[in-house]
């Protein structure tokens, strides 16, 4: 039987009591139907998972209580950044959900020149709120304990030039080579992946980046859509030199 996972960023020792959002709670005594004693685990988004039992505190309120806790061992050996073109939509969601079942190390959202999404001041935070919340949901599907993080909306020009780049690969389907051609990173140091939104990256763009410490490489002879792009070259990435 599958155990319902909750997130919640707390410093976690064996038998303190830990309180529900109003959001858990109602989704776990409302939509779950969890009683008094159900058994749980919780995550607090830093790599330690534990085993919990419900408490109920009210009919619209609940407690946890923790009981064996435990350092997650289900993350990659592969460190990853994507560095990802911002789509409109539910491209973009679908993007961030699937990076994260994937082992993503965190997540940079980015306006490229072909970017067609409008956002300024407090939309810009509250944009990368939900996409947070959907790296939140889906760390709770795939029974990740580490939350990746969705960083603060930049330019691709802005991170190029405060960001240095070891082993990093751009999407391009015009490309010579394959990812599985390139040499082996070094897992010490992160693999930085970077995709464009819906138009695609533009020739400076990738001549750019390839400034930077970028290899281009395409991904067979079709092209694929931006949100199924980044979760492809994730997929080979952990193929050849993570753990799947």
């Amino acid at each position: 039987m599958r155990i319902s996972r909750f997130y919640l960023p707390e410093r976690y020792v064996s038998g303190c009591s830990l309180e529900l959002s109003k959001e858990q709670a109602h989704y776990a005594l409302t939509v779950l139907r969890l009683k008094d004693g159900h058994q749980i685990e919780v995550f607090d988004g830093k790599g330690h998972f534990a085993s919990a039992v419900i408490q109920h505190t009210s009919r619209r309120s609940a407690n946890v209580v923790l009981e064996e806790v435990q350092t997650a061992v289900n993350e990659s050996p592969l460190k990853t950044v994507l560095l990802q073109g911002i789509s409109k939509g539910d491209r973009m969601d679908y993007s961030i959900q699937k990076a994260v079942e994937l082992g993503v190390g965190s997540i940079q959202p980015l306006f490229t020149e072909r970017v067609d999404v409008k956002l300024q001041g407090d939309k810009l935070e509250k944009r990368r709120a939900q996409w947070q919340s959907i790296a939140i949901n889906a760390c709770e599907q795939s029974g990740r304990a580490f939350v990746p993080e969705i960083l603060p909306l930049i330019s691709l020009e802005e991170y190029l030039a405060n960001n240095t780049v070891e082993f990093g690969i751009v999407c391009d389907p015009y490309a010579e080579h394959t990812i599985a051609s390139l040499p082996p990173p070094n897992l010490d140091r992160p693999v930085t992946i970077l995709v464009g939104p819906e138009g695609g990256l533009s020739e400076k763009e990738v001549m750019k980046a390839e400034q930077n410490g970028f290899s281009t490489v395409r991904l067979g002879p079709r092209i694929l859509r931006t949100e199924t792009a980044g979760p492809a070259m994730l997929t080979i990435a952990q193929a050849l030199w993570g753990d799947f």
